[in-house]
Order: structure tokens, then sequence, then C-alpha cells
């Protein structure tokens, strides 16, 4: 990701919905196309223009979407009809995003995501944590550093929730241990997913977005689980109530990891493709995350404190 930054200057290669552009659809029937000749013949013409074409169908009914950001809807109908043959007005749709749409929209996923976490952190926290004290602490400044980042509009507004929050983490490192650790887990599972969604060289839509709220409140399920387990119950040592944690957890995450693919694999959609790509990672990861870097951290604090 820091290398995605420094050459790209942006963390993850935005798609046309959160970077602006022109977005074709065209219905070519009972033709299949193949996507990478529509991608040749369009850069052929405009070889520097920025351009991705995908194809979609059923048996029956089949179609191609070209996303450009630099080209006019003209531009590339020109360029098809001179190529395919002319294409019917019924047989193709388009929709534009401009570039301040679509950067306000990129603007707005990162407060979401900002605003998620910082939220799923306090309940983490408010039920793990031990201070009363701390905890409402930590309650008024997430509702302030929330409310200051979903209306910032100034450098200044942005700063000051990072920093509550970064203040709020060592709040949770200090006084709970176990909560951070769930908190962790979250965060090595979003940033695992971004690592791997820029590997493989997609772009990020509104429907990745989507995928990637999900993964926040789905990546700690398994750990409050594992957590719940070592620490309320009494029966046995903390490996073994880590082993009995982990037996339901996995078959929780293979469950969703089975339904995940399935439909990755089975659906033409490529936003129902980039959602179940980005959730089967994040469920990879997260079996990582939980299994290894959770319960090592947990043994750790509590072996530390004297528990067997």
């Amino acid at each position: 990701m820091i290398y995605k930054i420094t050459t790209t200057g942006d963390f993850v290669t935005r798609g046309i919905t959160l970077k602006g552009g022109l977005t074709l659809t065209v219905d070519t029937g009972d033709q299949i196309v193949n996507p990478d000749e529509i991608k040749a013949i369009l850069l052929s013409s405009y070889p520097k223009a920025d351009i991705n074409v995908r194809s979609f169908g059923e048996i029956g009914r089949y179609g191609f979407v070209v996303e450009a950001s630099d080209l006019s809807e003209e531009e590339i109908l020109s360029v098809l009809n001179s190529k395919l043959g002319p294409l019917e007005e019924s047989k193709y749709s388009s929709e534009t995003t401009g570039p301040s749409l679509g950067r306000a929209f990129f603007v707005q996923t990162l407060k979401s995501l900002f605003v998620a976490f910082i939220f799923m952190s306090l309940v983490v926290y408010l039920y793990f944590g031990n201070s009363l004290k701390l905890k409402f602490l930590a309650s008024t400044l997430s509702i302030i550093a929330g409310i200051m980042m979903f209306y910032a509009n100034s450098v200044l507004l942005y700063i000051i929730p990072v920093l509550i929050l970064i203040f709020l983490l060592i709040l949770y490192f200090r006084d709970n241990i176990p909560s951070f650790a769930i908190i962790l887990c979250a965060v090595s599972d979003v940033f695992f997913s971004l690592a791997v969604f820029n590997l493989a060289g997609l772009k990020l839509n509104t429907a990745g977005v989507a995928a990637f709220l999900m993964l926040v409140g789905y990546s700690i399920d398994t750990d409050i689980l594992l957590s719940v387990r070592v620490l309320k119950r009494k029966e046995g040592t903390v490996f073994d109530r880590v082993i009995d944690a982990m037996k339901t957890g996995l078959m929780m995450s293979l469950s969703a990891l089975i339904a995940v693919l399935t439909a990755y694999f089975l659906t033409t959609s490529s936003v129902i493709k980039e959602i179940m790509f980005i959730l089967a990672v994040g469920l990879i990861g997260d079996i990582i995350f939980t299994w290894i870097q959770n319960a090592g951290i947990l043994r750790w604090h509590l072996e530390k404190k004297g528990w067997k």
C-alpha cells in the first residue's frame, strides 16, 4: 500500500464511481464478445486513455461494459461504430460521473470507514474494558470524533478526529489488552484485504466500499467469540479455551467462505464479484489474524498475569 501511495498518490486504484468518468453498457444480444479485443480496439484509437472493458451475460443475452475516465460517449461510440458496425440506440446506455462528484464519493467513503471503525472499537471496549470512567471518556471522545469527521470540511477538522482516534487506541491498549487485540485484528484484516485488492490490480468502486464496511463488522465476530470463551469461562487452561473457540470460529468462517466463493464463481455481475472478492480475502485474512495474532496476544497477556 505504501508503494501504491508513492507511485500513484492513492492507496487504492479508484474506479469510475469514485474517480469520475463514463460507463457505457452495450447489449450484444446472443453474440458473445471478447472484452480484451474491445479494449484493444479502443486503445488503438486512444492509446493514452484510461479504459477498462468487461463482459457480462448469460445464455441468450450478452454484452460488455466500457469504463473510461477521460473519453466522451461520442468518442467511444465513433470507434465502436467504425470497428463493430453501427449500434442501435436501444442497444446501449451510458452513465456519467463527474470528477468532482467522484471525488466527493471517495471522501465520503473514507469518512464512513473512519466513523464505522471508531464506533466498532468503542462497542468492543465498552464490553471488555475495565474502568467505568474511561468507558465514559471513550464514549464522549468517540461521539465527538465521529461528528467532527462527518461534518469535516477543512484540514484541521480532519486532523482532530484522527488524533482522537490515536488517543483512544492508546487508551484501549493501556486499560484492556484483549479489547485492543480485537481492534488490531479488524485493522489488520482491512489492510490485508486492501493490499491483496491492490496486488490483484482491481479498481475500487462504491460496491467495494460496501464490502469493506461489512468486513469491519464481520472481522471482529470470531475475535469476540475467542475473547469471551477465554476470558469468561473458567474450565480448562487458556490454551484449551482457545482450541474450543477455534472449533466454533473456524466452522463459522469456512461456512461463510464457501457461500462467498460460490457467489463469486457463479455470478456474472461485476458488482457482486467485487464484493465477494473482498469478503473472501477478508475471511481468509480473518482466520490468520484471529487464531494466530489475536490468540497469541491473548495467551501472552493472560499467562503474563498468571493465568494457567
